[in-house]
Order: structure tokens, then C-alpha cells, then sequence
């Protein structure tokens, strides 16, 4: 996995270009604190992504977290967690290399809703249809490569936000927009250790005991009723919220091709 990563970022490099130079007066002028807080917070679509990651980070993480309890004790063996995670790992993949094909045919924004409805459809049936060690492996796979590729799609709107922050202020900051992104994926993180060690203790684990008919029940709903829920409410915030739609970023590209941003030309 190492080496294909190392070979992946090189692939990467390899291809990446910069598209837009960002060459102007304004750009080399000092800037000071001031304008690094107006680039964040009057980027609409970049909170909505950020608020977006909160849901979607925190629902996969919590059902990574959770696998290996929800293979020990529902599904009554804990050596299915490596084997359920490898295909899961695997639909992921699959998913992710589907991602350009979709969003050439269907767009970025309705690409990333599909794959978080799809996620939520797989992870609520998880939760309601007993717990089934094929059903369930069937549902959590379409679950999680539904969102890789909501997941994979976000990099691309934060590009896109990089541009339209460049666009609206007229100031190009990629640092602190990508810091600004990140660090809301770092909040997520950790939001999902605080769901799972918090509903694990309110519904009364004990390690390596038996658990009772409630503990079985947090530790299923906390794998696929809270992604179900979390992948909604993203869903929600990016179909009512981001306001950056795939032809409104050509405009604004177009316009900082030619030395235009939204208040007059650089």
C-alpha cells in the first residue's frame, strides 16, 4: 500500500498544472491578518463544505471505529473485521475510479449528492433488515464506496473555492483555505471517537463480556443508523447551501482568465 501510494502522488505530480496564474499587483503586495480572515469567512461555499466534512468525516470514521466491536459481538467473530474492511477498502477503490465518468456526465455537486443519498439508503436498510452477516457486508460495501466518491468529489469543490475566494476578494490564498478545510476534517475525526466511545458507555460495554440486547443495539446503530443520518443532513447542506454550481464556477474561472474579479480587474 505504501508503494502504490508513492507511485499514486508521483502519478499525480506528474500531472498537475497550474491553470491560473495568479500574477497581479494586489497578490504582491504584504497582506495582513485581515485579509487571510476575509479569504475564510466570507467564503460561503468553502463553510459549506467545511460544516458538509463534519457529517460525512465523522459518519466514516465512526463506521471504521466501530467495525471491530460490530464483527465481535453481532456478528459473533472478530476475524471478519479484516476481511469486511479489505472488501470495503476495495469498493472504495472502485468507486473512486468511477468519479471522473460521473462528474463528466453528471456534474460534481450532483455526483457528491448521489453518493451521500446512496450512502444513506445502504446504511438506514443496514440498520433496519436484522443484522445478517451477507446482507450486511453487501450494504456496508455500497455504503462506503457511495462515500469515497462523495469524498473524492469534495477535493474538487475545494478547489473550487480556492477560486472563488480568489474571485470574490481578490486575493488568492490556497494555504489557508486548504488549512481551513482540513482542519474541519481533523474536528470530524474527532467528533466520531466522541459518538462511539460515548454511545459504548451509555449503552453499558463491558469488554470481552457478553453484551446485553441494548449494548448489541448502540453498537449497530452507531455503525449504520448515525452514518445514515450524518450522510442526510450533508446531503442537505450541500443540495440548500453550497451555492457554487459547476456553471457558475465556469464564470468565475473564465473571469479570472482574464484578469477579473468581482469587484473590477486586477
Amino acid at each position: 500500500m505504501a508503494f502504490i501510494g508513492v507511485v499514486g502522488f508521483w502519478v499525480c505530480y506528474k500531472n498537475t498544472k497550474e491553470h491560473i496564474k495568479a500574477e497581479n499587483a494586489k497578490n504582491k503586495e504584504k497582506q495582513s491578518v485581515k485579509d487571510y480572515f476575509r479569504v475564510i469567512f466570507t467564503n460561503r461555499p468553502l463553510w459549506c463544505l467545511i460544516l458538509m466534512t463534519l457529517f460525512t468525516i465523522s459518519a466514516m470514521n465512526t463506521n471504521n471505529a466501530m467495525m471491530i466491536y460490530f464483527s465481535q459481538y453481532n456478528l459473533g467473530n472478530v476475524g471478519l473485521q479484516p476481511i469486511i474492511n479489505f472488501i470495503q477498502m476495495g469498493s472504495s477503490v472502485a468507486g473512486i475510479t468511477l468519479i471522473p465518468l460521473l462528474v463528466r456526465r453528471y456534474g460534481k455537486k450532483r455526483t457528491a449528492m448521489a453518493g451521500l443519498l446512496i450512502g444513506v439508503v445502504a446504511d438506514g436498510l443496514n440498520f433496519i433488515i436484522p443484522t445478517n452477516i451477507y446482507s450486511f457486508i453487501v450494504l456496508v460495501s455500497i455504503g462506503y464506496a457511495a462515500l469515497a466518491i462523495s469524498n473524492g468529489v469534495t477535493w474538487a469543490f475545494v478547489s473550487d473555492t480556492i477560486d472563488y475566494g480568489h474571485w470574490h476578494t481578490g486575493v488568492r490564498k490556497e494555504g489557508v483555505t486548504y488549512a481551513a478545510f482540513n482542519f474541519s476534517r481533523k474536528i470530524a475525526q474527532s467528533l466520531a471517537a466522541l459518538v462511539s466511545a460515548g454511545v459504548l458507555v451509555a449503552t453499558g460495554y463491558v469488554a470481552n463480556a457478553h453484551q446485553t440486547a441494548g449494548t448489541l443495539l448502540g453498537i449497530k446503530g452507531t455503525m449504520t443508523l448515525y452514518p445514515a443520518v450524518a450522510l442526510l443532513i450533508a446531503a442537505v447542506i450541500l443540495g440548500l447551501l453550497y451555492n457554487l454550481s459547476d456553471d457558475k464556477f465556469k464564470s468565475i474561472a473564465n473571469d479570472l482568465n482574464n484578469g477579473r474579479w468581482e469587484k473590477g480587474t486586477f
